[in-house]
């Protein structure tokens, strides 16, 4: 009973300490790059339509290599890019490249979504690529991360785990110290017998 109490005790500690753990760094890396966290060099994007499925699914999350402004012209058809979209202000798109146009600082890329039947309404200046998708690509784990990104998710994800560690060493010095005292007593009665 022990040894089983003991596993489990463990491996709570170790669950608790690592959601505590990412939590912290969904946090710190989303601040530090504007809102997306990023790992390995990939900045972490939340796919919030269907418009890329079968390849990319609803509610994912995929990875994207920034590109270096002079790399921007050198995306070919098949690419699949992460943009600022040159309709809608501060929204950002993950399309395909179907074509391209102009050259140098005035390349345009034609992008559509992969489950869309017609492409985007307007090119895509090269100026406003992000990165490009660098093959990560997990299901449903989109949800999660926007989730931990909001005000109710960085509490949840943070203060919960914090207070059930702290509530589980506290009773578990309680009982360290309860059973030093049995020890003592049991010791402290044999040597006075």
């Amino acid at each position: 009973m022990k040894t089983a109490y003991k596993v489990f005790s463990g491996l709570l500690t170790t669950v608790l300490v690592v959601v505590l753990l990412i939590s912290m760094y969904v946090l710190v890396s989303s601040k530090a790059t504007g809102g997306q966290p990023s790992i390995f060099g990939n900045q972490l994007m939340l796919v919030l339509s269907g418009s890329m499925e079968p390849t990319l699914s609803s509610g994912s999350i995929v990875g994207v290599k920034p590109i270096e402004d002079n790399k921007k012209a050198d995306l070919e058809k098949g690419d699949i890019v992460t943009f600022y979209s040159p309709i809608k202000k501060n929204q950002i798109v993950t399309h395909r490249i179907i074509g391209k146009q102009g050259t140098g600082n005035f390349t345009e890329y034609l992008t559509r979504g992969d489950n869309n039947e017609v492409k985007d309404p307007m090119p895509v200046p090269a100026s406003k690529i992000i990165g490009v998708h660098s093959g990560i690509h997990v299901p449903y784990v989109g949800y999660v991360l926007e989730f931990l990104q909001s005000k109710n998710g960085i509490a949840l994800s943070m203060i919960i785990p914090g207070l059930i560690l702290i509530v589980y060493n506290t009773v578990s010095l309680f009982r360290i110290l309860t059973s030093v005292e049995t020890k003592q007593q049991i010791k402290s009665n044999s040597t006075s017998a």
